[in-house]
């Protein structure tokens, strides 16, 4: 029957595969804010007072306040259960026969899962050894869709500012800039969404602000563009107002939360010299984590010493990891097992 063969071309595709639990472990692997303190997390949730029998009505109390933090008219917000969705509803929305994208490899694995699952043709330009591209190799494509990953993941690096403003005003098609770890680097392009009628940034509140597990990201792009995808694509309540009324608390204690970004930064340094020291090669980055390279055992290794870390597999034939950075205790103990291991 013709459902069961729809059936069985889906179950074909490869899917975003999710991290594996290890129970009792250290998790370095998935770049959750794990340099923010319980207690902080504890307070923002300990003073939600809302009546959970109700829909959610605080959605445009949220914009308000993103757009304080961002410096931005609050009609270039759209809001989402985590940016992953509003990713999957622009693809759903806008393919259909011969839709194709490009984007670089390695990049946010989700993106190309989703592109599959929606019969968009992805085209992916390789990053060279300097975790680099040419972007000529976008603007010179016939694609639909460009998505690029500032900073980069899992590679940790943000291209050259120029470099991507031209893919932006060159390239014929819808551009999404996906700036889930922006706290951490060096440049935003939030401020040129009315600038370029082609150009959304997605971000979350699942990295830096510490609340992966409540699913809550925004858009930003255009009014014309937010107004489509806020009344026509997006759903009637996409997030929980739980989730809407931590994000609004946590907004509230950005001061807090910049101070630990700062603390992510300096330890990120400090990451980046000790796996140098060991004689490993570490890739400079401009998120949350370090991706570098060592042999096929060190998982393993790590594992055995209680501490997970992200196997990427073969990136340019080096066998590659990414560690998510905490605070100093949290490193310290990497650091040690890392040296344990490698001696």
């Amino acid at each position: 029957m013709r459902w069961q063969r729809i059936i069985e071309d889906i179950a074909k595709l490869e899917g975003y595969k999710k991290p594996k639990i290890y129970a009792n472990k250290l998790k370095l692997d998935t770049n959750e804010n794990i340099a923010m303190p319980r207690s902080l997390v504890a307070d923002i949730l300990n003073n939600i007072n809302i009546d959970v029998r109700e829909y959610p009505t605080n959605y445009e109390e949220l914009k308000d306040k993103l757009a304080d933090y961002l410096s931005i008219d609050k009609g270039c917000i759209a809001i989402g259960n985590g940016s992953d969705q509003i990713i999957d509803l622009i693809l759903a929305s806008i393919s259909k026969n011969d839709m194709s994208s490009i984007t670089i490899k390695p990049t946010f694995s989700f993106y190309i899962a989703r592109c599959k699952l929606h019969g968009i043709n992805l085209k992916e330009i390789s990053l060279d050894d300097n975790m680099q591209f040419d972007p000529n190799t976008i603007i010179d494509s016939d694609a639909d869709i460009c998505y690029i990953s500032s900073p980069n993941n899992p590679t940790g690096n943000q291209f050259d500012k120029d470099d991507i403003i031209s893919i932006i005003e060159s390239f014929d098609g819808l551009v999404l800039i996906d700036e889930a770890y922006a706290e951490f680097a060096r440049y935003s392009l939030k401020d040129l969404v009315n600038r370029y009628d082609n150009l959304i940034i997605l971000r979350t509140m699942s990295k830096a602000f510490g609340l992966a597990g409540l699913r809550i990201g925004y858009a930003i792009s255009n009014p014309q563009l937010i107004d489509i995808f806020n009344n026509i694509i997006q759903y009637p309540y996409p997030i929980s107002s739980v989730a809407v009324t931590a994000a609004i608390n946590i907004l509230d204690r950005k001061d807090d939360v910049f101070a630990i970004i700062e603390e992510v930064k300096e330890e990120r340094e400090r990451i980046f010299n000790a796996i140098t020291n060991l004689g490993l090669r570490a890739y400079r980055s401009d998120a949350n984590f370090i991706m570098f390279e060592a042999n096929d055992d060190i998982f393993n290794a790590l594992l055995e010493e209680g501490i997970v870390i992200k196997d990427l597999g073969m990136i340019n034939d080096k066998r590659c990891y990414r560690v998510s950075i905490g605070n100093k205790e949290i490193n310290d103990r990497f650091i040690s097992a890392l040296r344990k291991v490698c001696s």
